[in-house]
């Protein structure tokens, strides 16, 4: 049965008849220690460096020189921030691996020619998720179908949602593995391969867009490789197929330390954006030799990367952009929202222009970096004392980031049941994996299976002794409902 056959819509129609019972209600129930919530952590916002930003601001000697960002903006976004924010980019994944430079001699030739023309591809947005918004607003229509990983960050399927798209599975590498012992390392993983033969050989219509969570994935922490992002880029560019990357992580992430796989390299794949290139050299033919629509004439380009400061300074600033091909660009900036406006959030980007540009940027994302290694490395070395837990890592590449660690229980552990024992029993709230699947309540499929025997722990929120006593309790727990299970099989 085709992953496509799952969608959203069939799923909450089955719910209805499912006999499975959802958990306990947390309301009233003590959470001790919050594993489950992806929050930085209160004390490490950057509450100096915005201080510092705005004395500064008052301060000028020409005062009348800020307030013009008080007023309405234009459309795509300040271009004195958007040229700040282009500059801190490129400075930032200058060394990023983008594999194959075969189709780069498309691109500008000189830096100055480059830059203008990356300029004209940038849109300033509040976030991530207003990013999603506008996109499916501007590129979509109901009834499209929008082709989603399983799992994928839980709240991204209710943007698509409301726009009436058809939200479906896109097929997974642990959709066809049998043994359960053998998921871990494949869930989460698009089946590349599969994707293809499905649409070019087996004639299913492609979807309107894919959302794809490459860098440091949520909830599975793991790392899509080079290859794969061409391969995928590719598959979009010849069956005129929008890929909506979500790289709010992407800027946030450490080369592993100690003596694990040091064979492996260490350079960070690029940015889904850097993958438009190849289509330029694309075929026009799909595999089995039909002709390609021209979906994309007189267009370059279908990968589109979503992301924002959320993470890599705070959350409540609400700014973020979309980096995407220039036709894009001007749907977002003809769009009759936007346009009436008049651009989004003049005053923060002005904010974050002086943070680019006064190096606190930089400087606080790399005490980010240096500080979520730390609780990464402590948060691993500790769960990987319990042999029965199966840690996500990424295999391919010498590289961690983001907030989360994804941990599969040995098989048959329902983690929903797990949560609400250790809720009872040790006052330990994670994220169940079950959350993290657009279509939970599907009884078929090996990717399902394998989520629910998995959890989400973040490792962000909660200060450092909090941190470690919340993970020790968790073990703990983990202990425990494991004992209580084998008693129970015993007395039967």
């Amino acid at each position: 049965l085709s992953p496509t056959i799952l969608t959203t819509r069939t799923i909450h129609k089955m719910s209805e008849s499912s006999k499975e019972m959802p958990p306990p209600p947390e309301k009233h129930r003590r959470i001790r220690y919050d594993l489950y919530r992806g929050h930085p952590n209160m004390d490490m916002l950057p509450q100096s460096e915005m201080q510092s930003i705005l004395s500064g601001l008052l301060q000028e000697c020409e005062k009348d020189s800020w307030k013009r960002y008080l007023n309405y903006g234009a459309n795509e976004g300040d271009e004195r921030f958007r040229s700040a924010l282009l500059s801190f980019l490129d400075r930032r994944t200058r060394n990023d691996d983008r594999g194959d430079h075969s189709y780069e001699d498309s691109m500008p030739a000189s830096p100055d020619e480059k830059k203008d023309a990356l300029e004209h591809e940038l849109f300033i947005t509040n976030g991530v998720s207003h990013g999603l918004e506008l996109l499916c607003a501007t590129c979509t229509k109901p009834g499209d179908e929008v082709w989603v990983e399983r799992p994928s960050y839980f709240l991204a399927p209710k943007i698509f949602e409301s726009h009436g798209l058809v939200v479906k599975s896109l097929p997974m590498i642990s959709d066809r593995t049998n043994d359960e012992n053998d998921r871990g390392d494949a869930i989460g993983r698009v089946d590349i391969d599969r994707l293809v033969h499905m649409v070019e050989e087996e004639s299913v219509p492609p979807p309107k867009m894919m959302y794809i969570i490459p860098s440091y994935h949520n909830p599975t922490g793991t790392l899509m490789t080079v290859e794969e992002r061409r391969r995928l880029a590719s598959f979009a560019v010849r069956n005129g197929v929008l890929i909506a990357a979500d790289e709010v992580y992407h800027l946030l992430d450490w080369e592993q330390g100690g003596n694990r796989e040091m064979n492996l390299p260490s350079r960070r794949p690029a940015g889904m954006i850097n993958f438009n290139g190849i289509c330029e050299k694309a075929s026009t033919l799909t595999t089995n030799g039909n002709q390609r629509e021209k979906h994309h004439e007189g267009r370059s380009g279908c990968c589109i990367s979503v992301s924002s400061f959320t993470k890599i300074w705070a959350p409540g600033i609400r700014l973020g952009w979309i980096h995407a091909p220039s036709f894009i660009i001007e749907r977002l900036k003809n769009y009759g929202y936007i346009d009436s406006q008049g651009g989004v959030a003049p005053f923060m980007g002005e904010i974050m222009k002086q943070a680019i540009e006064l190096g606190l940027l930089d400087s606080y994302l790399d005490k980010l970096k240096s500080e979520y290694s730390e609780r990464y490395e402590l948060v691993y070395n500790m769960l990987k004392e319990e042999p029965r837990l199966s840690i996500a890592q990424n295999c391919q590449v010498r590289r961690q980031g983001g907030y989360f660690i994804w941990v599969q229980f040995p098989p048959g552990i329902n983690s929903n049941e797990f949560l609400s024992y250790s809720i009872d029993k040790y006052e330990v709230k994670f994220m169940a994996g079950g959350r993290c699947d657009p279509f939970p309540s599907s009884k078929g499929g090996a990717s399902g299976i394998a989520i629910r025997s998995c959890a989400r722990l973040c490792f962000a929120d909660l200060d450092r002794d909090n941190l470690v006593n919340a993970t020790e309790a968790f073990l703990e727990s983990f202990r425990s409902y494991m004992k209580s299970i084998d008693k129970c099989e015993f007395n039967i």
